[in-house]
């Protein structure tokens, strides 16, 4: 099953308010992963035999599954939010400030000074946790009670509290921000409710460095048609409407959203009456747990109404499809490992290529036998056991 959906709000040059727009014009985010220690470039690999196969010119993969050791892009963006909240935290304390080229290389702050806490379906609250640990902080991470244990103990591992919320991501996120006020501890959440709109942002700029790499990469050899991203709360979405509309110095590429089927938040908001973000009722539970979102983040909204031009949904076999085509790649095309959540620019991909009825879509979006795709896969398997069931070790028939 999959459902499309056109952007009627889309702006040819959208018009962002300047106060959020400032955060993606810091010019330290960059600056500040190239100084972390376990900081290098994730590989662009083009598949060139998948993308023979699916009948379009060129297919790139940027694959985050390598990224800090964490196997996700996540801690992009929490090592960036977490860097400014200390910033101003040393500033109110009238405490000396600390060079950014040493601030995840040394012990300026006193263990458990600072208590970071968010709510996570395994990838975030691993990347905060990474991100406290290397600054001897503490870290409580709250998690739905679907989260498999895999992630669970991913997080513990990183020396941070894992608390199990009957409920879903959204029921997690509510937790963590009353528990945050109620103890006074840092909330660095990558999604944004009224009051709590800064941190989003800085979340939002620091998945930047992905898209610069990327380009940086490319230089001019090939100019993207079209970029197929993962929904979620809309962090990720967000900063891709930042980039390709701010910094992207070629011909502007189509941006798709994709999302699950029972956890199209994004979708659901853009087909709304007014095009206001809503929240969904039905419970989401997807095998793309990063994805299993039912509220857009508002600080990231506007950026994605008026920069995307398609949003679809995608059910979970398409999800699984890609993550085998990853693991089982056409001819000499490298091998890719993508988890479920990873995979769905990938599942997004394919059912609009594959769909008889999504051929008004392709030729409204021009995407053909022409295009260049660019694709993220923004985890690899970090839930080894339905990795496996899925993909490695698929049940016989």
């Amino acid at each position: 099953m999959c459902l499309y959906f056109i952007n009627r709000y889309r702006q040819k040059n959208p018009k962002w308010e300047n106060e959020a727009c400032l955060v993606f014009e810091n010019t330290d985010i960059f600056d500040l992963h190239r100084f972390i220690p376990e900081y290098k470039p994730t590989q662009l690999i083009n598949l060139p035999n998948l993308a023979k196969t699916l009948g379009i010119k060129q297919l790139f993969i940027k694959d985050e599954s390598f990224r800090f050791g964490l196997k996700a892009f996540k801690a992009l963006g929490s090592t960036y939010a977490i860097y400014r909240i200390v910033k101003d935290y040393l500033r109110n304390q009238n405490r000396p400030e600390i060079k950014i080229e040493n601030f995840y290389n040394s012990n300026f702050l006193k263990p458990n000074e600072i208590k970071f806490c968010t709510a996570t379906d395994g990838n975030h609250g691993r990347a905060v946790a990474w991100a406290a640990r290397k600054l001897r902080q503490k870290a409580i991470i709250y998690m739905p009670g679907n989260s498999v244990n895999s992630r669970i103990e991913n997080i513990r591992l990183e020396g941070a509290e894992v608390i199990v919320v009957d409920g879903s991501y959204d029921d997690a996120v509510n937790r963590a921000a009353v528990d945050a006020k109620n103890h006074g501890w840092q909330i660095v959440s990558d999604t944004s409710w009224p009051g709590y709109e800064k941190i989003p942002q800085y979340i939002m700029a620091g998945y930047l460095t992905m898209f610069r790499e990327i380009h940086q990469e490319l230089e001019e050899s090939a100019t993207i048609d079209a970029l197929f991203i993962q929904g979620g709360v809309g962090a990720l979405a967000a900063s891709a409407s930042w980039f390709y509309n701010k910094e992207y110095h070629f011909s502007t590429p189509k941006l798709i959203s994709v999302e699950p089927t029972d956890a199209a938040c994004l979708l659901a908001s853009i087909k709304s009456k007014d095009g206001l973000p809503i929240s969904l009722k039905n419970v989401q539970n997807s095998i793309m747990a990063g994805l299993n979102c039912g509220t857009p983040s508002l600080v990231a909204w506007p950026f994605i109404k008026t920069r995307f031009d398609m949003f679809m949904s995608v059910s979970d076999e398409f999800c699984v499809d890609a993550m085998k085509r990853y693991y089982n790649p056409t001819g000499d095309d490298r091998q890719i490992i993508s988890g479920e959540s990873g995979a769905a620019g990938l599942a997004g991909l394919l059912a609009l290529l594959n769909h008889k009825s999504a051929q008004v879509i392709r030729n409204k979006l021009n995407v053909g036998d022409e295009s260049t795709i660019l694709l993220i896969n923004t985890e690899g398997d970090t839930d080894p056991v339905a990795f496996d069931t899925l993909v490695r070790k698929p049940a016989k028939l």
